[in-house]
Order: C-alpha cells, then sequence, then structure tokens
C-alpha cells in the first residue's frame, strides 16, 4: 500500500516538472520572439529615420541652387538696369552661402569698377576760395578723386618760429597734409543738415566750420587726396575739397577734378 503511494506521488511529481519545464520553454521562446520583434522594429524605425534625413538634405541642397540661380539672375538684371551697385548687393548674398563660387569675386569687383566709369562729374576748384562743397558721400561706399593743372601760391600774414598752426581744421591748416595739396573732409549730414549746404564761406586756407555756415558743426578729420585717391566715407556726409594752406593766402589758379563712385553731385546753386 505503501508502495503505490509513493508510485502515485513520484508520478505527480514527475508531471509538475514536465508541465513547468514546457511552460519556462514557451514563456522563453514567447520572450525571445518579442525581443527580437522589438529589435526589428527599432532597426526598421533607424532606417526609415536615415531615409527621411536623406530625402531632407536632397530637398535642403536643391532649395539652395535654386535660390543661388534666381539671385544670379537678379543679379544679371539690375546689371542690364545700371543698377551696378544693386547688382553687387546680391552676389554678396550669394557669396555668404557659397563663398567658394568660381568667378564671384571678379564679377563684384567688375561691377564695382562700373559704378566709378558711369556715375562720374568735372569739377573746377578755384584755390582762391575757401573749402569748397562738392557731392554728397555715403557712409561705406567707396569715392574717386583725381584732380590736374597747377596754381601759383601766394602768401601773406605774419608767423613766427613755431610755423603755421595745425591745431584747428576750421581756422589752421590741416596737420598730416602736404602744404599746397589738394584735401577733403566730410560733414556729415545728420549733424550739419541743411547747414552743410549753406554759405560759401570766408576766405580761409583752412575754414571748414566756416565753408558750412556754422562752427560747431559735425565734421571728420581732413585728408590728403593729392593728384588721386580713394576713400570709403565713414559716415554719410557732404565732401568738401581745398588744397591745404594757411588763412590768408593770396593763391592764384584752378584746379580740375574729376569725383566717382557712389556718390550725388550736389546741385549747382549749393556748390
Amino acid at each position: 500500500m505503501k508502495h503505490s503511494h509513493w508510485l502515485v506521488m513520484s508520478a505527480s511529481l514527475f508531471v509538475v516538472v514536465v508541465c513547468g519545464a514546457i511552460v519556462w520553454s514557451d514563456a522563453s521562446r514567447a520572450i525571445a520572439q518579442t525581443g527580437a520583434s522589438k529589435m526589428k522594429t527599432k532597426i526598421g524605425t533607424s532606417k526609415s529615420k536615415v531615409s527621411d534625413s536623406k530625402e531632407l538634405d536632397s530637398r535642403a541642397e536643391k532649395n539652395l541652387e535654386a535660390f543661388l540661380a534666381d539671385t544670379v539672375k537678379l543679379a544679371e538684371e539690375y546689371e542690364k538696369a545700371g543698377k551696378f551697385e544693386e547688382a553687387q548687393d546680391q552676389l554678396r548674398n550669394v557669396g555668404k552661402l557659397k563663398p567658394d563660387l568660381p568667378g564671384l569675386k571678379e564679377k563684384i569687383d567688375k561691377l564695382g569698377e562700373a559704378v566709378f566709369e558711369t556715375n562720374d562729374f568735372d569739377l573746377e576748384l578755384d584755390v582762391s576760395d575757401s573749402w569748397k562743397k562738392m557731392v554728397l558721400v555715403s557712409k561705406g561706399k567707396p569715392v574717386r578723386v583725381e584732380a590736374t593743372g597747377s596754381y601759383k601760391i601766394t602768401l601773406a600774414g605774419p608767423t613766427d618760429a613755431n610755423g603755421l598752426p595745425t591745431k584747428d581744421p576750421r581756422t589752421d591748416m590741416a596737420a598730416g597734409v602736404r602744404c599746397g595739396a589738394l584735401m577733403g573732409i566730410v560733414v556729415a549730414t545728420q549733424d550739419s543738415g541743411a547747414s552743410a549746404t549753406t554759405g560759401a564761406g570766408a576766405n580761409t586756407g583752412a575754414g571748414a566750420g566756416k565753408a558750412t555756415g556754422r562752427n560747431n558743426d559735425k565734421v571728420g578729420e581732413p585728408f590728403e587726396i593729392g593728384a588721386s585717391k580713394e576713400f570709403t566715407p565713414k559716415e554719410d556726409g557732404i565732401l568738401l575739397l581745398n588744397v591745404n594752406l594757411p588763412a590768408g593766402h593770396k593763391s592764384t589758379g584752378k584746379l580740375r577734378v574729376h569725383v566717382s563712385g557712389h556718390l550725388k553731385l550736389l546741385p549747382k546753386e549749393l556748390r
């Protein structure tokens, strides 16, 4: 009897173990399948993202190429219309996005030279006058001044061993500019306003303040031009020209002045 009971118990235990092993095996396979499924899903998602990224990059490149092509075409149209500065601006925009574009810098430089060739004026400077108002100039836009001719210098007035003063360009000779050389000065329009276009000023060698009609106008530092000079104004204003001679000089003669570039000629009545 006991032996039979032991056999029954052994058989039951064996069944339980076998069932447990089957359940564990099924669970392991289910977990493995789930992990593999997740892995496949993740791998598929990663590939999809890479594909989407490449497509976006391709679209971005096409958009950039289209923008550059349109901008270059717009620059060409500006050039045909004689608006060289606007054409330069368009090409500079291209340069910001594609600075290594072949021939871009050369084209911008060529357009800049076209401004000097198509926007120019011939003027006359009587050296017996004071500062002469010539043209309106713009901040950051290059201007070229060329002068030809000769004149006779006649000085008058007392001086001493210290020589001629150079402290104030409004009343004295300009420091750092050769005696008798053609020089320029820019009077800022935002501060001097209409006063910079009124009054010819007194017959003084460097009275820039008097040439504008006031002594408190904002004027820049005088700079030497000589026979030729290209410069870029630091602010919008009126360019005045004069020869660097002391107040009260009696010089005679005229210089022929050619101005070109990014500028506007003042009306005759204001010069």
